[in-house]
């Protein structure tokens, strides 16, 4: 398959991927909880797959992990103390995964379960609690963030491909670029400048920190993901988008900042 039968895959997928993302997000709490509990499950499927290709009886009981945890999640209410504490918990994990690429000691094979549950279902359960609980959670903030998180890596891949010399960390991810990053997070800056000016459910400053959580965060997001993979030997982790990889190829970043918008909507709403 030649470059231009490859944009030409990538595109219609991309189309017609977004577009299902985008109408389940601006149809309401309940097509954005099921589509939020999909991600999680696909991306814990992909993630089983990536360690055990050849024996599906151990990823069950990966997704049950998983599972369990998301449904904890989703029981406690953002209003009380719980709430917060798991959130801060999902977050040390989180930081966690970005200690683990400069000085590697998660053992995949052996550490699977815990990995799953804390990175697929505890911060994707939180989010859908968030999301059930409030009464007035803010209709579009799904779909903001998901823009703002394909801002940045189409700018970053636009800016990186086109003025792209000084590698970011080429053993993790051979082709970021610094050039890339900074282009890609000064765009998200800008767009979510552009969010504020026509949505005014939070204030500047909100949107500019969301900004640069999608920007910094999601970026470390990406790189574990793909430290992750290469660890495991594994190029994409799945087939089903083609042209793309798979659902956790597509969603790394957004899992990633998950506890970190929360604690700063907590935060926001406790203001």
């Amino acid at each position: 398959m030649n470059k231009n039968q490859v944009l030409k895959q990538r595109s219609i997928t991309a189309v017609i991927f977004g577009v299902i993302v985008i109408l389940l997000l601006v149809s309401g709490k309940f097509p954005s909880i099921f589509l939020l509990v999909t991600i999680a499950l696909m991306c814990t499927f992909e993630y089983g797959k990536m360690i055990f290709p050849t024996k599906i009886n151990k990823i069950m009981p990966l997704l049950g992990a998983t599972f369990l945890v998301l449904i904890t999640a989703i029981v406690v209410n953002p209003a009380s103390e719980y709430f917060l504490w798991l959130t801060v918990l999902s977050a040390l994990a989180m930081v966690t995964g970005i200690v683990n690429m400069f000085f590697p000691f998660i053992n995949h094979h052996k550490n699977y379960l815990l990995v799953s549950a804390l990175y697929f279902g505890l911060p994707v359960g939180l989010f859908i609690s968030f999301i059930y609980h409030s009464p007035t959670f803010p209709k579009y903030l799904n779909i903001i963030l998901i823009s703002l998180i394909w801002v940045n890596d189409s700018f970053a891949y636009i800016f990186g491909s086109r003025l792209g010399k000084n590698k970011m960390f080429e053993r993790i991810s051979p082709k970021k670029t610094w050039e890339g990053f900074i282009g890609g997070g000064m765009c998200t800056l800008i767009a979510a400048y552009f969010v504020d000016q026509n949505y005014n459910e939070f204030t500047v400053t909100f949107w500019m920190i969301t900004a640069l959580i999608v920007w910094v965060i999601g970026t470390l997001g990406d790189f574990v993901e793909s430290s992750v993979k290469r660890n495991l030997g594994v190029k994409d982790s799945g087939t089903i988008l083609p042209g793309h990889g798979g659902i956790l190829d597509r969603f790394d970043s957004f899992i990633y900042i998950l506890p970190f918008i929360l604690l700063l909507l907590l935060n926001s709403y406790q203001a």
